[in-house]
């Protein structure tokens, strides 16, 4: 901070030494040259004044040549003094530029949609995700041209001009038609605090997946109720019936006693497929990896679900049985036998009387290969989005007596996955349903991969 007043002492200093010399030098020489012009008019000794004339203007040059030398100096210095501010304020440009592409490129990576407005409602910046948030071109120029003539939805238009008079952050949904679809936009407007011009931000963020997930959220809870309610209901009736009739009639409290002994059993399964679907979405921490033959895992499912195919008189068929012993996978037991299990019985439920059921086995590009197929009902293209979620069933007016809980297709999905396989299912509608599993082959090395993992 002392550097500008030592520069300005330097130069102050440096006129007074100039000043000096041209006060009392120059004296000196004026003096000595009328001096010796007054010697030589009347004959006085020359030499002496010469020698003093010519020493004058020797002191006199030297103090002019010092003065030159030690101004040049302080230039150099005071010029040096600058070009390093020069190179400074250089570098901070630098940097400057080099944040501001960062933040731009940022900026253009974000998924969120982002808009910066100046006070007078343009356009300052607007990233890609903004762009297609709102159904704009691209490539079209926006920088510059007001929000209300490019932006043409009223509601966020009526928002942001509010927004920038009540200094008040606006948050709502939108809804922007594009080609397509209709998408709903979650909308943050604020107001920018140490901006210049006092502008506006806006947030944009799609909230479509969102919105989804709480429909199913809400829907799964709704389901869940009406399911674990029905057959508390239907036990609460028996049980009061059987109290009525206990001593009256026997055999009718005998059969009621059934009934709710078949009500609690539902229950019971139930809450295990929910215990399940759990279990699978919780990841692989709870899967014991191994070699698995499917093959086996059908045996075990068929001892299930052969008295229930009897009962209806449907056949249960394995083509060519014992001859895909070979078939190993790399899977969990348990879960491996659950996925068979459910599939099986899914087809049994929806096959009506007489009909058949094939399950067979298939080596495919590394994958074990386990197709269920039935000549049941089948299932139509819009139910065949939606078939794998929770409680959701294909026939609304079905009556939940066929004993299935709506859990069974959305475990066999989590199971699936969680062991690196694929599921997908075939059908129409009236000509029965095909449904295709595929889990990873049974390799020593990938064994041994997975059991390093944590």
């Amino acid at each position: 901070m002392q550097e500008p007043h030592n520069e300005v002492e330097n130069s102050q200093r440096l006129d007074r030494e100039l000043g000096g010399v041209s006060r009392f030098e120059v004296g000196w020489a004026i003096g000595s040259v009328a001096f010796f012009l007054i010697g030589t008019i009347f004959g006085w000794v020359l030499l002496p004044t010469a020698l003093v004339f010519l020493l004058v203007i020797a002191v006199l040059l030297s103090r002019l040549v010092s003065a030159k030398k030690k101004f040049g100096l302080d230039s150099r210095v005071m010029f040096g003094r600058y070009r390093e501010e020069i190179e400074r304020s250089q570098q901070h440009w630098e940097l400057v530029k080099r944040e501001t592409s960062e933040t731009i490129a940022a900026f253009s990576f974000m998924k969120d949609g982002v808009v910066v407005l100046s006070n007078d409602l343009k356009i300052e910046l607007i990233n890609p995700a903004a762009r297609g948030l709102l159904s704009l071109d691209p490539d079209q120029k926006l920088v510059g041209r007001s929000f209300a003539e490019v932006i043409r939805l009223p509601k966020m238009t009526f928002r942001v001009q509010t927004a920038l008079d009540s200094d008040k952050a606006q948050d709502f949904v939108v809804d922007v038609q594009n080609e397509l679809v209709v998408r709903p936009v979650d909308v943050r407007i604020d107001r920018i605090v140490h901006h210049s011009s006092g502008g506006l931000v806006i947030g944009l963020r799609d909230v479509t997946e969102a919105q989804r997930v709480e429909a199913m959220r809400r829907e799964f809870i709704a389901n869940i109720s009406h399911e674990l309610k029905t057959p508390l209901a239907a036990i609460k009736g028996y049980a009061e019936t059987v109290e009525d009739a206990m001593q009256d009639d026997p055999d009718a409290a005998f059969h009621f006693m059934g009934q709710i002994r078949m009500q609690c059993v539902r229950l019971e399964t139930l809450v295990a497929d929910m215990m399940r679907l759990a279990r699978a979405q919780s990841g692989k921490k709870n899967f014991v990896f191994g070699a698995v033959s499917v093959e086996e895992c059908i045996q075990e499912a068929l001892l299930t679900n052969q008295p229930i195919a009897d009962q209806k008189g449907i056949e249960l068929q394995i083509p060519n049985p014992g001859e895909h012993r070979d078939e190993i996978a790399f899977a969990d037991f348990d879960a491996t036998v659950t996925i068979v299990n459910n599939l099986i019985s899914n087809a049994v439920r929806y096959t009506p009387s007489g009909g058949t059921v094939v399950i067979e086995l298939k080596r495919i590009d590394g994958f074990v290969k386990l197709i269920v197929r039935d000549n049941g009902v089948g299932i139509s293209p819009s139910d065949q989005e939606r078939i794998f979620e929770r409680f959701y069933r294909v026939e609304k007016s079905r009556e939940t007596i066929d004993g299935g809980t709506g859990i069974g297709l959305a475990l066999v999905k989590n199971l699936v996955v969680t062991m690196a396989g694929e599921v997908r299912v075939a059908s129409t509608s009236g000509n029965g349903a095909a449904f295709e599993v595929l889990l990873p082959l049974f390799d020593e090395a990938l064994a041994m991969k997975d059991a390093d993992l944590p």
